[in-house]
């Protein structure tokens, strides 16, 4: 097993050094009453439907939309996760990444946030981000990036042992427990020996929610099971990467996360990242609990002052290994 490494701190400065801003964010819109279309892009595999302005992606089992809103929620949730760990991963990669020719994969790369930020920091190294949703820059990107759009689910298309890192971040909301053996074996397969491959997820439920809180976390959670999704699995990714044959020096770090004023400006931008959620899926949660737009604006709005004033936390977990080498140890 892996060494697990706990901080339990109950606040997260966000100091140290920093090269870009977290921009504030909006107070989240009112709910409002829901419509739906769809529609295809010309330039994608992709099929969209449209519920009460926001855009979904009918091709996977992501439950949240694919639009502008998400991607300044994905943007401002790599920000969160990026001072919480103190940088943009934990592997001990940073003299591969240093060598030139070094390639990196980002597995389920959103708007390719992590992966911009990374090829600024290490311009001789080769990134290459996909994503089922074609949420990336498609023409404006560094020379040392490439997006393609692919489903982990249908196999990686890229041949054995071709990256030194392979990293999967924030899948917990888009894979079943069947999709997780698979994947996880596919980033072990593309890992070149000698390699690293570095899961991050946070871990669902929260500590110490309140009332409203916990309904609605309870309610996201069935919702997700019926697609076979189950949320809560961060905990166990540790234990499915042990499995592996060709994986060692496993290392497992978990930090804690405030909702609210109490932590602070990380508590803030999580209790903004719940929000944002809720309102995000109020078109399943509405018909579920058989509520009107406006009763469920009164819920968010308790919700935001049951944050503010709880002590509710959640844990993240980062959970890395290095691909066996026949010739080479760390």
């Amino acid at each position: 097993m892996g060494n697990i490494i706990s901080d339990h701190s109950p606040r997260l400065s966000l100091g140290g050094k920093k090269r870009r801003k977290v921009q504030p964010h909006r107070q989240p819109s009112t709910i409002s009453a829901t419509s739906t279309a769809t529609a295809s892009s010309s330039d994608s595999t992709s099929s969209f439907r449209y519920i009460d302005g926001r855009r979904f992606n009918e091709n996977t089992k992501y439950t949240l939309p694919n639009d502008d809103e998400e991607i300044d929620r994905l943007h401002m949730q790599h920000y969160l996760q990026r001072y919480i760990w103190q940088g943009n991963f934990c592997a001990p990669v940073h003299n591969i990444l240093r060598t030139p020719g070094a390639r990196v994969l980002d597995v389920g790369c959103g708007p390719g946030t992590w992966i911009l930020e990374m090829a600024f920091d290490y311009p001789d190294t080769h990134f290459t981000g996909i994503d089922i949703s074609p949420m990336y820059p498609k023409e404006i990107k560094p020379n040392n990036v490439e997006f393609e759009e692919a489903d982990i689910n249908q196999g990686l298309p890229f041949a054995d042992n071709t990256f030194d890192f392979v990293v999967m971040r924030n899948m917990v909301n888009a894979l079943s427990d069947d999709d997780w053996q698979k994947a996880l074996k596919e980033l072990e397969r593309v890992c070149k020996p000698g390699g690293f491959v570095e899961c991050l997820e946070f871990e669902i439920p929260g500590v110490r929610l309140g009332h409203t809180t916990k309904r609605m976390v309870e309610a996201y959670i069935q919702i997700m099971r019926t697609k076979n999704i189950d949320v809560t699995i961060a905990p166990r990714l540790e234990e499915m990467l042990t499995t592996s044959t060709s994986l060692m020096n496993l290392k497992h770090h978990v930090k804690m996360v405030p909702f609210g004023k109490w932590g602070d400006k990380a508590g803030k931008i999580m209790a903004d990242d719940l929000l944002l959620i809720v309102k995000a899926i109020a078109p399943i949660l509405i018909p579920l609990w058989g509520v009107g737009a406006s009763q469920y604006q009164e819920f968010t709005n308790g919700l935001a002052r049951e944050l503010d004033m709880g002590r509710a936390y959640c844990n993240i977990h980062t959970i890395f290994a290095q691909k066996y080498d026949t010739y080479h140890y760390i």
